[in-house]
């Protein structure tokens, strides 16, 4: 199968891109819907549905892709940009474009405690990451923390607003056929994506940690952009920061945390300069994920995404794929 993606050429993986990224979409809606709702058939609580099916498997486009990366293909930058890219998508491409739809309404009181934790985590996973790698024993630091993280949740849960899937979906025997489907679509989208990625960055010689941060940033991410841009249509924009927050702290804790404690991440780039290979400690992608993490608490603040602040977050995404393409030489 790899010298078939390597065969078809750049108009054949666009197709393979595309529909790889549609069974992660489709694989995160199945593994959410059958999930949550056998959960509740069973008598679990909706409370931790919410904090675990739900939450988890929103998140598991950017885990699969990753880990695959990581594990399967020894692209370990693929994963480090996906985690980065899909941080700086949510904020600057998803937030900032539903505010362009409708202005979003921020809850500061609601939301404040859950924007300071993910800036303080994004610091502590660029502290560990200085040395050049995540670790096991980091990996393992940063899933202790989330199960402290939603530990804390549970005894507040009205502090950052947890998504709950609603309506019925059949039998118990559907639902577990749903969790079943989403999984195949999830593993296969996922190896689908990465082994295209990977033969996009060496066919045109563009960095794989490029390749994460952008391609695959912006596929993985697709569930929480539909699940936005839905909200922003019908008004209620204001559940998306606390999806948005939610998603950017089980990116770090759970998908870097669990990748990492698996097998370590090599978080250091590769990059030819004056025709010499050299490794080097990708700074400026971590500040930049951090920054946008911190532009929420002005934003909060003020209570509201409008449309000129929407058209400031697009930019600085756009901004922030100008510096990856032309900014590095």
């Amino acid at each position: 199968m790899g010298n078939l993606i390597a065969s078809i050429g750049m108009g054949g993986n666009s197709i393979v891109i595309a529909f790889s990224a549609a069974l992660l979409f489709f694989g995160a809606e199945w593994l959410v819907r059958g999930g949550s709702q056998f959960a509740k058939q069973m008598g679990v609580k909706p409370l931790i549905v919410g904090l675990s099916i739900v939450a988890f498997g929103t998140s598991m486009p950017e885990f699969v892709v990753s880990l695959i990366a990581n594990v399967f293909e020894d692209s370990s930058t693929i994963a480090i940009g996906n985690i980065i890219g899909s941080n700086v998508t949510n904020i600057g491409l998803i937030l900032g474009v539903s505010g362009l739809i409708f202005p979003i309404t921020i809850h500061f009181k609601q939301t404040y405690k859950g924007l300071i934790f993910l800036f303080v985590i994004s610091l502590l996973l660029y502290g560990l990451s200085l040395d050049g790698s995540v670790s096991r024993i980091d990996g393992l630091m940063m899933v202790l923390v989330l199960v402290g993280y939603i530990f804390y949740l549970y005894r507040h849960p009205g502090e950052v607003p947890i998504e709950e899937y609603e309506g019925e979906f059949g039998s118990k025997a559907k639902n577990l056929m749903l969790v079943l489907a989403g999984s195949i679509a999830l593993s296969v989208g996922a190896w689908l994506f990465v082994k295209s990625a990977v033969w996009i960055a060496e066919e045109f010689d563009i960095p794989k940690m490029v390749i994460g941060l952008t391609i695959v940033a912006v596929g993985t991410s697709l569930p929480e952009l539909a699940t936005s841009l839905v909200a922003a249509f019908r008004k209620h924009g204001e559940i998306s920061v606390g999806n948005i927050i939610g998603s950017n702290v089980f990116n770090i804790l759970f998908i870097m945390g669990g990748v990492g404690f698996i097998k370590p991440l090599d978080v250091l780039e590769t990059r030819t300069i004056a025709g010499e290979v050299v490794k080097l400690f990708p700074h400026a992608q971590y500040i930049i994920m951090m920054m946008f993490g911190l532009v929420l608490i002005p934003l909060g603040l003020r209570h509201k995404i409008g449309r000129l602040t929407g058209t400031i977050l697009v930019a600085g995404y756009i901004g922030f794929y100008v510096y990856l393409f032309y900014g590095r030489s």
